[in-house]
């Protein structure tokens, strides 16, 4: 079965902020930006932005089992939201995906979007300015996904979720084993200078 994604879910495009986006101590709401997501696709908490937004930001709110979609860009990816967030919009950016449909996994959503096909009609028809490709929400909504039955779309998200955890271990397994040769070179590059 395929539907269009304006049928299985409502996207909402996300905060316009007027300017910079500047952090405010005193702010309400965090903001969700491009810079919140490590390598690997995973949203950092931690270093969101508080922000004091100007006008009511209900609409723009990201809870747990939404899917972010980075609309701007020469890399245009979808990522589901598996943690609980409080107060929390997205930028402009970013569609807002809240599935309306039990026939979908929010996960097996962005597990689709990411692939080749839905990356090859996005990139298609995206509209490219001077500076960087949009993807416009008129051309998004009309994006068709597969919808196997939610047995097969469960182990697709496993067997993702499997992948991105072997690509976790790899990369800290790369980046431990950078700095173990790096130690071991500045400790010879010493004894070198440390015997002459």
């Amino acid at each position: 079965m395929k539907k269009k994604i304006k049928n299985i879910a409502e996207i909402q495009i996300g905060y316009q902020f007027r300017g910079r986006i500047e952090t405010d101590p005193e702010g309400t709401h965090k903001v969700i930006q491009i810079r919140d997501f490590d390598a690997l696709k995973n949203l950092q908490v931690a270093g969101l932005y508080k922000v004091l937004p100007k006008y009511n930001a209900e609409r723009y709110l990201v809870n747990k089992r939404d899917v972010l979609f980075l609309s701007r860009g020469h890399h245009n990816y979808a990522i589901p939201i598996k943690v609980a967030l409080e107060n929390t919009i997205a930028a402009s950016y970013f569609f807002i995906l809240r599935v309306k449909t039990e026939q979908i996994i929010p996960e097996y959503l962005a597990w689709f979007i990411n692939q080749a096909p839905a990356q090859g009609y996005l990139h298609n028809l995206a509209r490219r300015g001077t500076h960087i490709p949009i993807v416009p929400k008129s051309v998004f909504e009309n994006l068709k996904i597969s919808i196997p039955d939610m047995e097969t779309q469960e182990k697709i998200v496993k067997l993702n979720s499997l992948i991105e955890k072997e690509q976790n271990l790899l990369t800290n397994l790369q980046q431990k084993r950078t700095l173990l040769i790096r130690s071991v070179c500045l400790k010879a590059a010493k004894k070198n200078i440390d015997n002459k």
